[in-house]
């Protein structure tokens, strides 16, 4: 496929045609793109007028060329496996890798496959629940996502079925000026439990747009770990929707610490009353990297509970965007809610914009939210120092355990020990540099 300018629209349908000419779908499925083309024609490029996209500069977009990525041969020894039994299927370029992917025996009437396989075996299931979730109706790449993905990942799990390995979902992407759509839908239904990872990993200079929607059933539970180690030259701009029923409890791990630009927006809706869901979020960004984390959590029913505790480690010329809102209806009498962001900056020329929210319609809620924006606490950094540790050594001491707070909360041992080496490596080197 010929390479095609972001930004200009009257390129879509022709992409579109000649994409959609190639797949053999249900016509449920080809309805949905078209809808989702339309939508990305209307929205168009984000610009920074826009409020939601103020701080987040994607114009550059508009002057460059994408081409669909092709497949490209990977080694086993460049994906970040885990330790461990588990599950694990891998995506390179936005297609199933079946070589370099493992599945163990699986409970009965679970489902874990790809897409693709997906739509050959179980059609109608994945067409009743893609793009079936609320949030993300202007984000113009979940759209580009939901009209172009290629592949991906289907995740079923029946009434009260306990998925007792984690899963473990890799998507790599290679290629310079390339493009890649990955798709995850996890549905979960009663009493159902998972532990789930999703690592994005690649090299060159590329455009990854991933969409995971997470469906929740009453009681289910589900414990998601998002890792984004991209190329230093990749553009990551992914989306997630999530929706909880009654006394679901969802708990998610977000960690970005690659790409130039990234963003991940995140959409979640507790409508089941009792619903609990818990964000812990970490950025790292060095050098000139952007990381922004856009995240809406609505409370639609009573008794709901969500904690999100975001952070951030600014170095160099690093930027974080956090924008967090919480929102409460009106009969969701009840809720306990709490947002909070911290960063950290290592440098004078780092920034941290930070704006976390409430939105309360209710009038019997216990909600707070809070943001710290600042540099190493000198007391602290004095009290090691006293004990006779040195500058570089207390500075790093620090850094580590603010940012470990987050890996500290991940119950998947062979993860939290591979993210505490990568915290290792990265900022102990990073806590040397005087601010």
């Amino acid at each position: 496929m010929a390479a095609t300018a972001f930004a200009d629209a009257a390129q879509y349908h022709r992409e579109f045609e000649d994409f959609a000419a190639k797949r053999n779908e249900p016509d449920g499925l080809l309805q949905l793109r078209r809808q989702a083309l339309q939508r990305l024609e209307t929205l168009g490029l984000p610009s920074s007028r826009q409020e939601t996209w103020r701080f987040t500069d994607v114009a550059a977009l508009g002057q460059m060329a994408f081409q669909r990525a092709g497949d490209a041969p990977v080694a086993a020894d460049r994906l970040p496996l885990l330790e461990g039994p588990h599950h694990r299927l891998v995506f390179v370029n936005g297609r199933f890798a079946p070589g370099l992917s493992r599945l163990q025996h699986l409970p009965d009437e679970a489902l874990v496959a790809s897409l693709g396989q997906a739509l050959l075996t179980h059609p109608e299931r994945v067409v009743a629940s893609l793009d079936q979730l609320k949030g993300l109706a202007d984000n113009p790449f979940a759209a580009r996502n939901s009209a172009f993905w290629e592949d991906g990942a289907f995740v079923y799990l029946p009434r009260g079925v306990v998925l007792d390995l984690p899963l473990h979902l890799i998507f790599f992407a290679s290629g310079e000026d390339t493009a890649s759509y990955p798709r995850t839908l996890i549905v979960l239904e009663e009493a159902a439990q998972s532990a789930l990872v999703v690592d994005y990993r690649g090299q060159g200079r590329y455009l990854n747009c991933p969409m995971t929607e997470i469906s929740l059933g009453s009681g289910a539970v589900l414990d998601f770990h998002l890792i984004q180690e991209d190329d230093p030259q990749a553009w990551h701009l992914g989306g997630l929707r999530l929706q909880q029923e009654q006394n679901s409890r969802f708990t998610g791990h977000l960690l970005s610490a690659g790409g130039l630009l990234t963003r991940t927006d995140i959409y979640g809706l507790l409508a089941g009353e009792g619903a609990e869901c818990h964000w812990y979020g970490l950025t790292l960004v060095k050098d000139r990297q952007l990381g922004d984390q856009h995240l809406l959590l609505e409370h639609a029913k009573p008794h709901g509970n969500s904690r999100q505790l975001f952070k951030g480690v600014l170095e160099d010329k690093g930027r974080i965007v956090f924008d967090g809102l919480i929102r409460v209806q009106q009969h969701a009498q009840k809720t306990d809610a709490n947002q909070q962001n911290r960063n950290l900056l290592l440098s004078r020329q780092a920034l941290a914009h930070s704006n976390p929210r409430l939105e309360i319609l209710a009038d019997d809620v216990k909600c707070s939210h809070g943001s710290t924006v600042g540099f190493l606490d000198p007391d602290a950094l004095f009290y090691l120092r006293a004990r006779g540790i040195g500058l570089a050594e207390a500075q790093s001491m620090l850094v580590y355990a603010f940012a470990n707070e987050i890996v500290e909360h991940i119950k998947l041992a062979p993860l939290r020990e591979r993210l505490e080496q990568l915290l290792s490596e990265r900022l102990y080197p990073a806590a040397e540099r005087k601010v």
